[in-house]
């Protein structure tokens, strides 16, 4: 999804254009039109800002006078955005050196987006409040990477009670556009952009930001609990929770599996009724599946995932266990159940016959020869197996 600048409010926003594209588009307005008199007439434009620009009092051009310069020059404001090393509101920062058209349709606007749906708010600016330094800068350099900008784009606050970033005005118009964020999202129930939920990998990025902001990621190993929960707040009369909605299907989606539950109901001080929403990722396969497919932008909790699935006997022993087939194979032509356990962690004999089993059904390994207890032979002789040739 591209965002160009004729969708943003026309008359409070500005451009400054690099100085030969400047000069070819107002002297190309006078040619055509003859005379600061004429273009003001042919644009619209008052004969004072026209003055303006030819003397070059006034470098910064209103978004609405632009689109009118280069309808009368007959030149594509699609070339032109290309030209523009500022934009925003005539008294803000802005944006310097911005990345026009904004590319809304990738994984790090995604992330933006998610951001402010669950830490951030939509008023007279635009913020982001969350204690994690990491989370913090992961959005600063997301906005960075989508709108452009330098360092000092993104405003740091740090406040004895709060940590937040502020936004140009520039970025908080096209979120108005582009999201129903404003106000009390809890009561004003918005819905996910529809055009993430068209693509997996914007509804890979709205999950990996909505985890880092509101989520739990939980590793007890001696009680064997391993999930991620997050949870929001709705209105309890609202028709339906969009936002809950949404998230489902996207988890639906993605082929991850879940749960919902009502956690909790309360009343707020403004006397309003809301109830609390939880979605929960459990089982290791199905946590496994998504740690493939996402990487949580904050450090602690993307480092506790990483331990979710790795950090787990179970989890690691099918890994062992093929590697020390493979190993055997190729060093002896063969293995034995008791080979193979003796590789094992445990050095089970019944854990390598299960791995054998397994991997018989997936056509891994074969049989080369059956177990047998032969006449004079004390003890068991063990089957032998072999990898499968490819």
């Amino acid at each position: 999804m591209e965002f160009h600048i004729d969708k943003l409010p026309l008359k409070s926003n500005y451009v400054i254009l690099k100085d030969d594209c400047f000069n070819i588009i107002i002297n190309g307005l006078l040619k055509k039109a003859g005379s600061t008199a004429n273009a003001s007439r042919i644009t619209g434009i008052s004969k004072s800002v026209i003055g303006r620009y030819v003397r070059k009092e006034n470098v910064k051009i209103r978004i609405d006078s632009l689109i009118k310069i280069c309808e009368a020059i007959n030149i594509s404001l699609e070339k032109i955005e290309k030209h523009i090393i500022w934009i925003g509101n005539v008294q803000s920062r802005g944006i310097i050196h911005p990345k026009l058209p904004f590319e809304l349709n990738s994984r790090a606007a995604t992330r933006v987006i998610a951001a402010i749906c669950n830490d951030g708010w939509i008023s007279d600016g635009m913020y982001y409040s969350n204690t994690s330094e990491t989370l913090r800068e992961s959005v600063r350099n997301d906005v960075q990477e989508v709108f452009g900008g330098d360092n000092r784009t993104v405003k740091l606050w740090i406040k004895e009670t709060d940590q937040y970033l502020s936004f140009p005005s520039i970025i908080r118009d096209v979120f108005l556009i582009i999201t129903e964020f404003k106000g009390i999202k809890s009561e004003n129930n918005p819905e996910i952009p529809s055009f993430i939920l068209n693509s997996t990998e914007l509804m890979l990025g709205w999950i990996e930001q909505t985890i880092a902001d509101e989520g739990h990621v939980k590793h007890y190993p001696g009680k064997f609990r391993r999930e991620i929960v997050w949870r929001r707040s709705f209105k309890k009369d609202l028709s339906e929770y969009k936002l809950n909605r949404d998230e489902i299907k996207i988890l639906k989606e993605l082929g991850i599996k879940y749960d919902v539950k009502t956690n909790k109901e309360y009343m707020t001080k403004r006397g309003i009724k809301k109830v609390q929403m939880q979605i929960r990722i459990s089982n290791r396969m199905n946590l496994q599946k998504l740690r493939s497919l996402i990487v949580i932008p904050d450090m602690k909790k993307d480092k506790i995932f990483a331990d979710i699935c790795t950090k787990y006997k179970r989890y690691r022993i099918p890994i062992q266990a093929k590697e020390a087939i493979i190993k055997l194979d190729m060093h002896q032509g063969f293995f034995t159940s008791k080979t193979l356990g003796a590789c094992l962690p445990n050095k089970s004999i019944g854990a390598a016959r299960y791995w054998i089993r397994y991997y018989l059904r997936d056509g891994f390994i074969y049989r080369v020869d059956e177990s047998l207890y032969g006449s004079g032979i004390r003890g068991r002789k063990y089957a032998k197996y072999a990898l499968s040739k490819p």
